[in-house]
């Protein structure tokens, strides 16, 4: 059996671990909650096999997260393989210690490093303890390997919302006049869904939007989520003057109204890192913009190709927003070939069908050596 030992059991994996949990026998542990981040719906145990273990994730003064109660499983005889939250956590150096001395096999899926910085012997301990690492950008896989981790090591493995089988196949279900109602204008349409967090950088979607309005470019912005900086971005948009063209829609989990709402959005505006919202977005046919700095951002951007799925701009710089949106619709890109080209590359690589033939080619032949 494999344990797969996961920091929390976000609702958008439900896809993936749900297919891996079909493909294998897995026992899954998941932390209760991420510490710092509220908000996150969980997904649904039910789906599973077997019944999920929880257990606590504690980050003392801020510095050193632990996961409690991980490490009695490494002498577990239930288990030989592991598949492992791959962002270092202090839990991990006894319970990797301990897996050597049992012979179990460890795997991690995470983002990987983009620097060592502190802690690098225990850190280089952990990769270097880990029999592969599926990583999620082929960018994080390059600075890996430039930080002297071998090559055949890492398996690239593109994030996911979805399989293939959950891409839209027509309009007719999706097409709506939903924005033209709300906003009583046929005018271009901007969307962001996610968490409303200082991370992501909303403000300088209003910055931008206000230097698009003040050249004569009239645009129309939609967010999608709530957060820490719900009230304080509405506060700015009142104060810019902005109000009857942002609709703060507010937290929504309900995917048929999610569909709706980016399929029939013009571009999807990300102005911090675009994590899965890109993926998301570009699920339904919505391209993406979003910034080009590799330091900040989450490997998701890579799915965004100039020109064809999307647009980026220059990191913190609301005049560089502005130009890249107006840019874009400048262009006059067909609609319905930028929305076949976002669907084309999700269903090649961002999914979790093709997340699946990875864990299969990778994991497969590990579980047969071991007769399990």
């Amino acid at each position: 059996m494999i344990c797969c030992i996961f920091n929390y059991a976000p609702l958008y994996r439900t896809s993936i671990f749900k297919k891996l949990d079909e493909e294998f026998d897995v026992c899954f542990h998941f932390g209760r909650k991420v510490p710092g981040r509220h908000g996150i719906a969980k997904l649904d145990y039910r789906i599973f096999k077997h019944p999920p273990v929880e257990f606590s994730s504690i980050n003392p003064c801020g510095r050193f997260p632990w996961y409690r109660g991980i490490q009695h499983l490494a002498f577990s005889r239930k288990y030989r393989i592991f598949l492992i939250t791959g962002e270092f956590n202090w839990a991990y150096i006894p319970f990797l210690f301990f897996c050597r001395i049992t012979g179990k096999k460890v795997f991690a899926w995470g983002h990987g490093l983009k620097e060592i910085g502190k802690y690098a012997v225990l850190k280089r301990f952990f990769y270097n303890s880990l029999e592969g690492y599926f990583i999620y950008g082929e960018k994080g896989l390059e600075r890996m390997v430039e930080l002297g981790f071998p090559r055949g090591k890492f398996h690239q493995v593109a994030n996911s919302v979805c399989g293939r089988d959950e891409l839209p196949v027509s309009s007719d279900e999706l097409a709506s006049d939903v924005y033209v109602r709300h906003f009583g204008n046929e005018d271009p349409v901007l969307i962001f869904t996610g968490r409303l967090t200082r991370v992501k950088r909303l403000d300088l979607l209003v910055d931008a939007l206000q230097l698009l309005s003040c050249s004569g470019s009239r645009f129309n912005a939609v967010l999608v989520g709530d957060g820490e900086c719900g009230e304080e971005l509405k506060a700015l948009v009142r104060e810019k003057g902005l109000a009857e063209r942002v609709w703060f829609v507010g937290e929504c989990y309900d995917e048929s109204r999610l569909a709706k709402l980016i399929y029939n959005a013009d571009l999807c505006l990300s102005p911090g890192n675009a994590g899965l919202t890109a993926i998301h977005s570009m699920r339904y046919g919505t391209p993406v913009a979003t910034n080009d700095d590799f330091e900040t951002q989450m490997p998701e951007y890579e799915a965004v190709i100039p020109g064809r799925t999307g647009v980026l701009f220059a990191k913190d710089d609301p005049a560089s927003i502005a130009s890249a949106v107006s840019d874009w619709f400048s262009k006059g890109f067909d609609r319905e070939a930028v929305r076949r080209e976002c669907l084309r590359v999700v269903s090649e690589k961002w999914n979790s069908d093709a997340q699946m033939d990875v864990f299969r080619k990778v994991l497969g032949p590990v579980v047969a050596s071991l007769g399990k």
